[in-house]
């Protein structure tokens, strides 16, 4: 190999290496070898990852509480019990009722009355259809249902009152009896007495015997 090109050999500098950084005058003399530049090797790049701050919600601020107060409801009181007939006369598929006058508001009304120690509710209504309206007769042990009836006391106040009402069967009518001048007494069919009374659960009931009666 001739001298040149075992020059130009030897100063080749290997594929791949960075190539040596010339030396300065002063290094030359001294004999120093060119420093051969090292490469760096690069980081990864780390993925930028977007941070979400987490931001606490702020509470809805509540309306303030209204400085009125709320009026407790007072408990009603529960319908007082009373016991009462309503008084028949069966004349075939049809039958007449007879009806008497409150003593306060003169309204059409049936005889009833409170309930009474050691007395059953038929019992009760008899005395009081006795007392009332002057009958006698056979009082159903079993009653015909129930209805709700103001009830107008003397002080002025209404209750309530819930009558469980029992069928009677008149055999008699006296001319005189305890109530006779506080009271009107009428008869009725029972289609004319459920256009006269005030009630709704009484309309409701001599209506219901009135179709039984006319079905039988």
């Amino acid at each position: 190999m001739s001298k040149k090109g075992h020059a130009a050999q030897e100063g080749a500098q290997p594929a791949g290496l960075p190539n040596p950084a010339p030396l300065r005058p002063a290094e030359q003399a001294a004999g120093k070898q060119p420093a051969v530049e090292q490469p760096v090797a690069k980081k990864p790049s780390a993925g930028k990852a977007t941070v979400k701050k987490a931001v606490a919600k702020e509470p809805t601020p509540k309306k303030p509480a209204s400085k009125k107060l709320a009026l407790k409801k007072k408990a009603q009181p529960a319908p007082r019990l009373q016991y009462g007939v309503l008084a028949l006369r069966v004349r075939g598929s049809s039958a007449d009722v007879l009806l008497i006058t409150s003593r306060g508001t003169r309204r059409w009304i049936i005889p009833k009355g409170n309930p009474e120690k050691g007395r059953t509710g038929a019992e009760v209504g008899a005395i009081e259809a006795f007392e009332e309206a002057g009958l006698i007769g056979e009082v159903w042990t079993k009653p015909l249902g129930t209805y709700l009836s103001p009830k107008h006391l003397p002080s002025g106040r209404v209750v309530t009152c819930e009558i469980e009402v029992y069928r009677m069967d008149v055999e008699e009518v006296l001319d005189d009896w305890p109530e006779k001048g506080q009271r009107e007494r009428r008869w009725y069919s029972l289609d004319e007495a459920a256009m006269l009374v005030g009630e709704g659960g009484l309309v409701a009931l001599m209506l219901k015997v009135n179709a039984e009666l006319i079905g039988r």
